[in-house]
This record gives C-alpha cells, structure tokens and sequence, in this order.
C-alpha cells in the first residue's frame, strides 16, 4: 500500500474494504484474518491478498461451470435449435457468479447480519460494553477501529458551559452561605449547601485542565475532590430542594448578592441537573476511567472506591472560623438558657409563695380590706361611716396607696430601722434584727412618698382619680399636670414597691435554704449561728433570718408574730402592692409565664440546632 497514505485515510479505506459485498464464508474468512493485526495498513493489504484470492477461485469455477453446461438438445437439433442453446446457456451458465451471490446473499440475510455486525462492532467497539457506553453517553470517541477511546468534545463543554457572570455570582452566594447559612439553617441544611458549594468551586476549577490536554491519570487526581463532593449530592435525593429553597432565600437578605440573583439560580440550576443531560457528569467521569484503564466500570464502582462519608445531619460541618462562630453562639444561648431557667424559677417561687389566685387566675387583694379596716380606726376619728370610707379609698389609687405606705410605716419599718423587742421561750430582749442603714434607702422611699402623698391630699382634698382613669394615664399619657404628676407619683411607688419585695425575698429564700440544710441533717456551725447573727449584707446564701423564732412585742397588728413571719408578710404585701399599682416587672411576673416558656423552647431548640444536643443542666461546663 501507498506510504504516503495518512492513516486516517487509511481507516476510511479500510472500512471501505470491509464493508464490500461478500458471501459468507469470504466475509468469515475476512473476519478472521484482520484478527491477526491491529495495524490499519497490515489489515488492508491482508483483505485485498484474500480478495484476490477469492475472485480467482470464483473465476476457475465459472470456467467449470462453462465446460459442464450441455452443448446440444434433444439429439436432432438443428443449427437454430443449437443457436437457442447456447443462447439459453449463456442465460444460465455465463452469469453463474451473478446466481451465486445472490443465493450466498440470501443465506446470509438469514443470519441476522450477524456475522457482518459482530467484526464490525468489533472493530469499531459497538458490540462490547465500552462502545454501547459510548453510544448511549456521548462521552467518548472510540474511533474508526475503536482501540484508542478517547473524550468526547461534549465532556469538554460540560466544564465550560456556565458564563462568568454566572460562575461568580454562585462561587459568590455559595461563599456567603458557608458564613452566614448556620445562623439560619438545621446542620443537614448547612451542610447539604456547603458540600454543593466545595463541589461547585471544585467543578469549576477543571476547565482549564482540558487546555493543557493532561493525562487521565492527571484529571483523576485533580478531580477526586470534585467526585467526592459529587457523591454525596447524588446520595441525597432532597439536595435540590435544599439548595433551591435555602440559597436564594438567604441571598435575598444580602444587598450585595441580591442584584445577581438570576445569574445565581441559573447557576444552581445549572449543576443540579448535571444528570439531564447527555453527557452526564456520572458518564463523563466513567468516561475518563476508560481511557485511562481501557475497561468500563460502573458509577457504584467508582463510589465503592471513593467511599464517601455521608453527609452529617446532626452537627454542622464547616471551618475551623465558622465552628468557632457557632461554638460562640451556642455558648452565650446556653447562658442565655440558664439566665431564662433562673428567671422561670424566680417567676414560679413568686408566684406560688407570695401571689393568692381567684379562680380567673387574677390575683386576689382581699386581704387589703382588714388593712384599711385599721387603717380608718387608728387615722379617721370619725370611723362610724366604716364601709363608706373603705370605699373611697379603695377606688382612688393616690388614697388608698398612702393608707398602704402609712400601713408599711408603722407597721414593719421598725423591724429595719434599729431594736426591737421580742420575746423568745419567755424571755424578753432587745435585738437587732437588721445591721442600720442596710434598709435605709427603703426606710427613705417610703417616708417620702408619704409624705407627697399627704402634701398632695392636702392640696387636693376632693381630686377624683380612679384606678381605670391611672391606667389610661399610664399606657396612654395625659397632658394634665395634676395627673401627670400623680401618674409618676404612683408608678414610681409601685417601681419602689416592686424592688423592695425582690430585695427582701433574697433574705426569705435564704432562710428557707438554710432551714432545709437544717432538716437534712447538714447543717455547719457558720450557718447556725446565723440564727442570731444581725444580717449585715444581702448575699444569696444559707442563712437563717436572725431571731426569725422569736414573737415580736408591739401594740399594733403584727403583736406576736414571728420575726421571720413578719418579714415574710412585708414582702408578701410589697410584691401585691407593686402588681396593684402597675409595677412592669412584677406584672411581668405573673403574665409572663407562658411567654418565658416559650422563650425557653426556642432558646432550647437553637441550642440544639447548633450543637446537635438536647440542653441540659451541665450544658453550660460542656460549652
């Protein structure tokens, strides 16, 4: 054969050859031969040698053909009849060839072309499972003899088909959600965009291997990373959900991103139909593993290979940046747990020790009524009208909170100003229930706002003022001056009521720990002699209320009772009164149950979002 032939030239001439019309046993022959080579130009001058074989057999017996054939008819031919034999004879003897092949044709469309299809797919890959790869995925050329497959062009165009102004609007959405995503996202959320956001980087970064034309050995290891993260896209089946729903909502709150939010979803959309299309990513990585080995694997090898952790749905999976972030914010949501825990226990203590309910859960103030009862006959010489004046003074707030003030003054406020006389198992004695000062600024509160109050009721003998006329006041405003000045007179008393009580349950809720410190059998001398130790500080600890046993001696309504009754009393009758007045916090106290609650379960279920634990009492050492 000619040299100079190309060898691309020499594949065109050798399909050529082969495809030429044959009989059977010639094109098994043909078949069998071209086996022994794999070079192109070897084969055609094999299958030309065996043609010319072939043609000079089918010659020697066309010429044994013409010798066998009759040369006469019927004994008594004449010249004419003779002239009709040959004639005849040449009709039928002459194109034997033609008779031949199209018997050896007929038979061999009997075998379902399978002789002429098994070389030729042999040859050229159709008939073994690489070449029907090939076929069905578009992601290889094998070739005219397919010995050497290649990638096919579409692999290529795979890798280069998004924009620039596509791959850098999602490179930069993918980046913002990697650092903002936890705030927002459950861990198998995050974790599902951050896998898709590395491969996405991953992915684009390959094009620029098809310029340096590098080995598939090469592009394998370059890529594994790419196929990894791929891996785990394919084994979740909601990751287009996850990534269609969660991203473009999340970009929509950065003004930065907020403008690219088209070329963004064409982006997304983009790799997450990958497998739409022919060739897919699966069939183009299988492709590369066929070049490189020459044999055809499955995608389930490949993953076999990879063995891919899956994606974690329980804790989140990010930088050491963004876990420090994360491990921040857990931590201060644990403090803000425990801070929410010790508000709830503080709302319940109060509201079980110190609030009486009516069936309405309204708090009941009945209790008002035998502290005006006294109120008139010790203040109000002409008490005859008893029930009238109880009246008044309950329906005007000014009235009834300096009746309340005036009852805390003479009263309780001796218990903090200095001595008082007790008598404990018969034997009387002066005692210094509290250190001085350490109530002064109570002391000071309540005696001037008595005396505004007395200035007032002065001034303003017949001012009505309900109590519905102070909570318009209160939530709406007034331009009145009187009002004014009366609204802030009350709601700084109920401010003043609400911090007193808080400050003598601490001296209360240490007496109950030490008394149960004392029913445990635990009790240590530094504790018990505290029982008749003057209170000096207000710190939270076991500590029983000095002489909280002994009865106090006076002539008013707390004669005989106990120490530490009274003082329970007081700060019953203070976190009442603070809730009569309009005091916000105490309020609070009592409505705000059911929303610390709720505030507690949100806080809880961020707390096991971002950590992947239920939150418990130790939660805050773990953190």
């Amino acid at each position: 054969m000619d040299e100079n032939v190309s060898r691309t030239e020499a594949h065109k001439i050798f399909a050529n050859l082969y495809r030429k019309s044959r009989s059977a046993e010639h094109q098994a022959k043909v078949d069998e031969i071209i086996t022994r080579s794999n070079d192109v130009f070897i084969r055609i001058d094999m299958i030309k040698k065996l043609d010319e074989e072939f043609e000079k057999n089918e010659r020697k017996e066309r010429v044994l053909e013409k010798r066998k054939a009759p040369s006469g008819g019927g004994g008594g031919s004449t010249g004419s009849g003779s002239s009709r034999s040959n004639s005849g004879s040449e009709a039928v003897a002459n194109p034997s060839s033609e008779i031949a092949k199209a018997a050896i044709q007929s038979e061999a469309q009997k075998q379902p072309q399978k002789n002429d299809a098994s070389l030729i797919d042999r040859i050229f890959g159709g008939s073994n499972l690489i070449a029907k790869f090939a076929k069905e995925s578009k992601s290889l050329d094998l070739g005219l003899l397919g010995r050497k497959p290649t990638l096919s062009v579409n692999v290529e165009k795979i890798f280069k088909f998004l924009s620039e102004e596509e791959i850098i609007g999602t490179a930069q959405a993918l980046k913002f959600c990697e650092q903002a995503g936890w705030r927002f996202w459950t861990p198998k959320e995050y974790n599902v965009v951050v896998n898709f956001g590395r491969f996405f980087n991953a992915f684009i970064s390959l094009d620029s291997l098809f310029k340096d034309e590098i080995s598939p050995e090469v592009f394998l290891g370059r890529s594994l990373k790419m196929q990894m993260y791929y891996v785990r896209i394919l084994q979740r089946p909601d990751t287009k959900d996850i990534v269609m729903e969660k991203i473009p909502n999340l970009v929509k709150m950065e003004p930065k991103l907020v403008g690219k939010l088209e070329p963004i979803v064409r982006g997304l959309t983009y790799i997450l139909t990958l497998e739409t299309r022919r060739p897919t990513l699966k069939d183009s990585i299988i492709a590369i593993h066929v070049v490189m080995n020459k044999k055809l694997i499955t995608w389930e090898d490949i993953e076999k290979k990879l063995a891919v952790t899956p994606i974690d749905e329980s804790r989140f999976s990010a930088s050491p940046e963004i876990m420090k972030q994360i491990e921040m914010a857990s931590t201060k949501i644990s403090n803000d747990i425990y801070g929410k825990l010790g508000s709830l226990e503080e709302l319940v203590t109060v509201r079980k020790n110190y609030f009486t309910f009516k069936k309405e859960n309204q708090i009941s103030l009945d209790f008002i009524d035998a502290i005006l009862t006294e109120h008139i006959n010790r203040f109000y010489p002409d008490n005859s009208q008893l029930d009238t004046i109880k009246q008044s003074i309950r329906q005007s707030p000014p009235k009834l909170l300096q009746a309340l003030c005036r009852d805390i003054q003479t009263q309780f406020l001796p218990i903090f100003e200095g001595y008082i006389k007790v008598e404990d198992k018969g034997n009387m004695s002066d005692v210094l229930v509290f250190q001085n000062g350490l109530f002064f600024p109570e002391i000071d509160k309540t005696n001037q706002i008595l005396r505004s109050l007395d200035a007032f009721n002065r001034k303003f003998p017949s001012f009505s003022y309900s109590f519905k006329k102070y909570n318009d006041d209160l939530t709406k405003g007034t331009t009145d001056q009187i009002e004014m000045s009366l609204v802030k007179l009350i709601s700084d008393a109920a401010d003043f009521f609400g911090k007193f009580a808080k400050k003598l349950a601490v001296v209360v809720e240490n007496d109950r720990l030490a008394k149960e410190l004392e029913r445990s059998g635990e009790l240590n001398e530094k504790t018990y002699a505290t029982r008749e130790k003057t209170l000096e500080d207000l710190k939270p600890m076991q500590r029983f209320i000095p002489y909280g046993t002994a009865k106090i001696v006076t002539q008013n309504r707390i004669e005989n009772r106990t120490v530490q009754d009274a003082v329970y009393d007081l700060t019953k009758l203070l976190f009442n009164y603070a809730v009569l007045f309009k005091d916000q916090t105490i309020s609070n106290l009592l409505v705000g149950y059911n929303k610390l609650e709720n505030d507690l379960n949100k806080l809880k279920g961020e707390y096991f979002r971002l950590t992947g634990k239920e939150f418990t009492s130790g939660s805050r050492e773990e953190n």
